[in-house]
């Protein structure tokens, strides 16, 4: 991987990162109140779930780099927005220009990194490439989270956290038009209309005939739920039990969690090596449900946790297995589909975590009207776990009239207006 690809991965995660600590807090300074933050991040989420599928059809159809450049034009102008307001209808607009950012700039230049690795390597050099980006993006999220709370500590008007983000961002584009290189084959047969319609099509073809896809897919899902469990509530629960003069412990957690993640991804690493060195097609796939089984028995055990000392190791060691997992998912996906589907493929994996993580606000709302914080991490868990153990049912018994199967052969049939009747086969 060039250097210079690894800043541009290294600025963008820390541009991400250094919003983190502080977002509620700049959108509170700058035309914001209580009553309509919690509108102001809807309209993001709204954006992100809205655009995530189609902005990935959309990248496979255009080419990685310029949706790359559209998205970062996207997020440039939400902090220009942002910076000038002081009014919650430009709030709004900004905030809506950080979903669209956010949904055209998942699986666009990653996928082009993961493709080039691949083209010069093979396959075999998926695992390395994935963990690289991981590390990266761990470093860039933790050390711009602990910048953006310094900032923020220093100008509570925000002003100079928003004007690192501008240059951040004009350093990113001037970084990828320079460095990074992309040759692009844009299809020549029929009108854009058709060619998009045949991409769609052929997208759905390529799910219907997957089974590994399809659980992973199913497994996102379950990965967001858990993910949203963590997110939401494990500050709440620790400041049930943590002495008041040790809230700037907050800040040190969440980036030991990320150093957690990037441990896990590298441990991984090599113990896919060693899987995929017995040549058991199997031991692959045990890896990666192994890995995703541990995760809600840690989830919970972090919830019920009552010493600030386990809880810590608790957090670290969630995150630590959560990336050793997400690199054993990521190898395995990129090894089952073509670069013609890669972006729109990451795209359904982000929207299938976003929608666990609705569904993880939904139950935990409903959760917490009748019992206390304790219960939600006992049955957000027990749902996750639930959730995984059915994939894995599933996985074992999807078949040629698998229910699941149905459906998708029928969407890949929309626009044919016929019945090929085809059987399926099962990439395995």
């Amino acid at each position: 991987m060039e250097p210079s690809h690894k800043i541009i991965f290294f600025t963008n995660s820390f541009r991400i990162g250094i919003m983190t600590p502080v977002l509620s807090l700049v959108l509170l300074s700058h035309g914001a109140t209580l009553k309509t933050l919690s509108l102001c991040i809807g309209i993001f989420a709204a954006m992100v779930v809205v655009l995530e599928l189609p902005s990935g059809i959309l990248t496979d159809f255009i080419g990685r780099k310029r949706i790359f450049l559209i998205s970062q034009c996207f997020i440039l102008c939400n902090f220009l927005l942002i910076l000038f307001s002081r009014h919650f209808l430009l709030l709004a607009v900004a905030c809506g220009f950080q979903g669209m950012g956010q949904a055209f700039s998942s699986g666009s230049i990653e996928v082009l990194e993961i493709e080039s690795y691949i083209k010069e390597n093979g396959e075999e050099g998926i695992p390395k490439i994935s963990s690289t980006l991981a590390v990266l993006e761990c470093a860039g999220l933790a050390s711009g989270s602990l910048c953006g709370g310094f900032l923020g500590y220093f100008d509570p008007t925000y002003t100079l956290l928003l004007t690192v983000c501008i240059l951040l961002e004009f350093l990113l584009l001037t970084l990828t038009v320079l460095f990074v290189k992309e040759t692009w084959e844009k299809p020549m047969d029929g009108t854009p209309a058709v060619q998009l319609k045949n991409q769609i099509r052929s997208l759905f073809s390529s799910i219907q005939h997957s089974k590994i896809v399809m659980t992973i897919l199913a497994m996102s899902a379950m990965l967001g739920l858990g993910l949203c469990t963590i997110e939401t509530y494990w500050q709440p629960t620790l400041k049930l039990y943590l002495p008041e003069h040790l809230s700037w412990v907050f800040g040190i957690i969440n980036c030991l969690g990320y150093f957690g993640a990037s441990l896990g991804s590298k441990g991984a690493e090599q113990l896919w090596k060693y899987s995929h060195a017995s040549e058991e097609t199997g031991r692959s796939m045990m890896g990666y449900w192994s890995l995703r089984l541990l995760l809600p028995f840690i989830i919970l055990s972090l919830g019920l946790c009552r010493n600030i000392f386990l809880f810590i190791f608790l957090f670290v060691l969630t995150y630590t297995v959560l990336g050793a997992g997400n690199l054993f998912e990521n190898t395995i996906l990129h090894a089952s589909i073509e670069n013609s589907h890669r972006s729109s493929m990451l795209s359904l994996s982000s929207l299938s975590v976003r929608s666990g993580a609705i569904l993880t606000s939904v139950l935990g709302g409903l959760i917490l009207t009748e019992f206390s914080l304790t219960y939600v991490w006992i049955l957000l868990s027990a749902t996750m776990g639930a959730g995984i153990l059915l994939c894995m049912v599933l996985y074992r018994g999807v078949g040629h009239n698998a229910p699941a199967r149905r459906i998708l052969r029928f969407i890949g049939r929309v626009g044919k207006g016929e019945d090929d009747g085809g059987a399926d086969s099962e990439q395995t």
